[in-house]
Order: C-alpha cells, then structure tokens, then sequence
C-alpha cells in the first residue's frame, strides 16, 4: 500500500492534502491499523508533514486532518539522475531546463537526447549548414523529425539548436519560364524531386546540369499539378519531346508517387540517384505505409538486378531511406558527374 499513496501524493497537484483524501485511496479491504500505519510511515520518512493547527481525527491512533507534502524529496532523485547524464553528455548540451520540467518530459526525451549526443559525441559540432530533414535524418535517422514531431523544440531545450546549423527553407515559389533560349532543343529533361530540400540543394547548380527544369512535387501535390508544368514554362500541352525523371524517397509512398506519375505521363526514376542512396544508412518507422506491389514492380524494373535485390530486401524489413541520406555537397557533385551521362531510358 505504502508505493500507491507514494505515486498518489507524488502526483497530487496541490502542496496539501486532507486525511480523507488519503482515505480514498487505501485498498478496500485494509483496516484502520494498516491505513494508520502506512500514514505514519510517510510521516517519519518525511513525505508528509501534519498540518497541526488543523487538528486531528478521533480515531486511535490519531491522524492529523491535513498534511503538506515535501515535493522536493520526490524530484530530488530525478534531479541527480539529470545532474549524472549531464556530466556524461557532450560539453555542448545543457540539460538546465529539465530541472525545472516533469520527470514524464524527461523520460520521454531522454532516448532522442541520447542520440543527440551520440551524434555530437561521434562527428562534433557541425561545420556545414544542412537543411532541417537532411539534419534530422542525420541525428535521429528520421527526416521528418525537426520540422513536425518536435525535434527543433528538443534541441533548444538541450541548447543546441543553434550550434546545428540547421537552415531555413521556405516553400519554393511556383515559377513561369521563358523558353526562348531552349525552343531549339530537341529533347527537354526535367527533374522531379519529392522534398523541398532537395530543390533547395540543387536549384543553385542548375545551369551546371542537364536538366531543363527542375520541380518541386512536394509529394502527392505533382500527380495533380504536373498538367500545367508544360503551359507554365511555355509549351504546348501536347510537345512530345519531354522526359521527366522522378526522385523521391525509396519507401513505398514515394515509389507510389512515381509509379502515379508513369502511368500519367511516363515519368521514368532517376535511377543513379537512388543507386547513390543504396549505399546510404537506413531508416526505420514507415512499416504502416500502404504498399502497391504493382508500382514496386514497375519501380523494379528500371534497375539492375544486384540493385533490385537490395531494394527489395531492405523495403520487406521495413527499413527506408530519405532523399536527405545524401547530403547537399554529395547530391550537387553526383549531379555534376551525371551531367554528361545518357541515362538508359531516353
């Protein structure tokens, strides 16, 4: 009985607490003597301490009516568990906020805290800005992490998040081209990416590569919005001479993403992008994504068969990896080196 009226008055939000509170929480089956007992116990030990001046009950033996609880002895071992990890953390991470916060919030941050220091412990302080997904990834091994499940929110929290030179990439503007310097071209390429971030890494090397335009599909969004992509840079709907290629994360969404926009229009992967991710740490958390077997099939397809195992193994375990596994220096030199490449779909 004495570890429910602990984690009872641990929790209890008022600093005082009446006797007949305390009563409601003794089993239904405990005596007087054993409740008395217990109360007692938490007297000696500190966890409470009578109100006097509030009086006593008539039963023997006595108990005060009401008591002040000493929250302090409940968050002081939490408290030095706090001060131990600090010592052990990077010099960089400062744990000053969870003295401060709920031993639930400490425990459900402290397995993401952990991998960012074995983040810091292992490379350092980043020299490099990197994007917030292509930075998630890198620390948690999920992209999604700093932009939508509360990553940067921990980072401040720990002091850090300014030290990870995280940059900030708005949305891209939705752009017209004048095509006049490219109407004489026979073929036009475009590049679809699936993520901003990785618009915002190769928009600066465009002119450097052989891509007429390069798109931002912003997931789903493409299938719909690649009808205008012809009249927005000033071809006719019906010009023939396109090739799109498609470079999303190699997960089953992003391979039902192209496989929507082949059967629209042809699309084709890029498939030396997603060889250069092969090589590339996995990621875990998107078992729950709906798989078309269909799309993977024709995904498949366009890869050697060494790869297509590779592919197909680490999607049946679960595993993914993000367009962010290749960061923006390593992205913008296997663009360069594929510049002069005839892929094998044109």
């Amino acid at each position: 009985m004495l570890d429910k009226f602990l984690l009872f008055i641990k929790n209890y939000k008022s600093i005082e607490i009446s006797l007949s509170d305390l009563e409601g929480q003794a089993y239904a089956d405990a005596s007087y003597i054993q409740f008395s007992q217990t109360i007692q116990q938490l007297m000696v030990e500190g966890y409470l301490v009578p109100v006097k001046k509030h009086g006593y009950n008539t039963k023997k033996p006595p108990l005060p009516l009401t008591y002040r609880i000493q929250k302090s002895l409940f968050t002081q071992p939490l408290k030095q568990e706090i001060q131990s990890y600090q010592l052990l953390s990077h010099q960089s991470i400062v744990l000053d906020h969870y003295f401060k916060s709920s031993e639930s919030k400490w425990r459900r941050d402290l397995p993401l805290i952990h991998k960012v220091n074995d983040f810091l412990q292992t490379y350092g302080i980043p020299h490099e800005e990197a994007s917030a997904p292509e930075r998630s990834y890198q620390i948690i091994g999920d992209e999604k992490w700093i932009d939508e499940k509360g990553g940067k929110k921990c980072l401040e929290d720990i002091s850090v998040w300014k030290l990870m030179k995280i940059s900030s990439v708005p949305d891209p503007l939705m752009l017209a081209i004048n095509p006049k310097q490219f109407l004489h071209l026979s073929k036009i390429h475009h590049l679809i990416v699936e993520n901003k971030a990785t618009y915002y890494a190769l928009l600066p090397v465009l002119p450097e590569l052989s891509y007429t335009t390069l798109v931002y599909g912003a997931g789903w969004k493409i299938v719909s919005g690649i009808e205008n992509h012809l009249r927005q840079i000033g071809y006719p709907p019906d010009f023939s001479a396109n090739v799109y290629y498609y470079f999303g994360d190699l997960d089953h969404e992003g391979i039902s993403i192209w496989n929507a926009l082949y059967e629209k229009m042809g699309a084709v992967p890029a498939t030396s992008l997603y060889q250069a991710m092969l090589s590339k740490p996995y990621g875990k958390g998107k078992e729950t994504q709906r798989i078309n077997e269909e799309a993977l099939a024709h995904f498949l397809l366009f890869f050697q068969e060494q790869d297509q195992s590779v592919i197909t193994r680490l999607l049946d375990q679960g595993y993914y990896i993000p367009q962010e596994a290749l960061s923006i220096e390593a992205l913008r030199t296997h663009m360069r080196e594929q510049t002069n490449v005839v892929w094998r779909n044109d």
